[in-house]
C-alpha cells in the first residue's frame, strides 16, 4: 500500500508583493540643478576651487588665449611700422648695440638726415654671425632678410664677402656709383666674378665685376673696427635688391670722405 503526502496551499494566503508602490523614490521626478546651484551649495572654498578647476579652468584659459591672440593680431595689423631708410648688416663681425646705435647717429647727423616719426636708420652687428658654430641658422636668417628686401648694405670679411659676391647677392658698382665716387675709389675695388649656372668659384670663367670696396684704413673703420680680429680685409657692398640704393650710395660717400 502506497501513501501520498499532499501539501495544500492556503488559498487565503497573500502573495508576496513584488511591485513598488507608486510613491517609491525611484518614481519621484528629480529636479535638475543648474551648475550655478551646484556651485552655490558647496560649503567650503576648497570644494568650490576644485569644482572650478575641473569644469571651468580649461575653458577660461582657452578664452583668455583666444582674446590675447585677437588683440595681438589687431595690434600687429593696425600699429604703425618703422620704415627703414637704410639697413646695414655686418656679417661675421660682432658689434654691441651701443656701438651700432652710435654708427647710425653719426651717419644721420653727418648727412643732416631728418627722420620721420616712424623712420629709422639701422646697423645690425649681432644677427648675422654666419661663420663658426650655429652658422646654418644665421645664414638662413640673412638669406631670408635679403630675399625680403630688408638689407641695403653688407660689411663682411673678404672671405665671407667673396661667397655672397660670387652668388650674385651683391650689386655691381660700375653703373651704380656716380662717376666722381667711382673714380675716387678705384684703387679700393673688390673684383669678383659672378656664378654662371652651377660652376664652382675655382672654375669661374665669366666676366669680372666691381662688387665691393675695401673698407680698411678709413676713418669709419679706424673708429669702429679696430677691435675686429682676423687677417681678412673688411669689404663693403650694396645688396642687389636692396630698396634704398640712393641712401646706400650716400653712406659709401660718407664712409670714404
Amino acid at each position: 500500500m502506497r501513501f501520498f503526502m499532499v501539501t495544500l496551499k492556503d488559498s487565503d494566503a497573500k502573495e508576496k508583493e513584488t511591485a513598488l508602490k507608486d510613491d517609491a523614490s525611484i518614481y519621484q521626478k528629480r529636479e535638475k540643478k543648474s551648475e550655478r546651484q551646484k556651485f552655490s551649495e558647496m560649503k567650503t572654498f576648497r570644494d568650490k576651487a576644485n569644482y572650478f578647476k575641473m569644469y571651468y579652468l580649461k575653458m577660461v584659459l582657452a578664452g583668455v588665449l583666444i582674446i590675447a591672440l585677437a588683440i595681438y593680431f589687431i595690434y600687429t595689423v593696425t600699429s604703425p611700422k618703422d620704415k627703414n631708410l637704410l639697413h646695414v648688416a655686418f656679417v661675421d663681425y660682432f658689434f654691441m648695440d651701443e656701438v651700432t646705435e652710435e654708427m647710425a647717429r653719426d651717419f644721420v647727423e653727418a648727412k643732416n638726415i631728418t627722420l620721420g616719426e616712424h623712420e629709422v636708420v639701422s646697423f645690425d652687428g649681432s644677427t648675422y654671425q654666419i661663420s663658426g658654430s650655429g652658422n646654418f641658422n644665421a645664414a638662413t636668417i640673412f638669406s631670408t632678410h635679403v630675399m625680403a628686401k630688408e638689407i641695403d648694405i653688407i660689411i663682411a670679411p673678404e672671405s665671407s664677402f667673396t661667397t655672397y659676391a660670387f652668388n650674385g647677392t651683391i650689386s655691381s658698382l660700375t653703373e651704380l656709383l656716380p662717376s666722381d665716387l667711382y673714380g675716387k675709389l678705384s684703387d679700393r675695388f673688390f673684383i669678383s666674378k659672378i656664378r654662371q649656372e652651377n660652376e664652382p668659384i675655382e672654375e669661374a670663367a665669366g666676366e669680372d665685376y666691381v662688387l665691393g670696396i675695401y673698407l680698411d684704413h678709413t676713418p669709419f673703420w679706424e673708429k669702429y673696427g679696430q677691435s675686429m680680429q682676423g687677417k681678412d680685409r673688411p669689404v663693403i657692398g650694396i645688396i642687389v635688391n636692396g630698396p634704398n640704393k640712393e641712401l646706400a650710395i650716400e653712406f659709401l660717400r660718407y664712409v670714404f670722405e
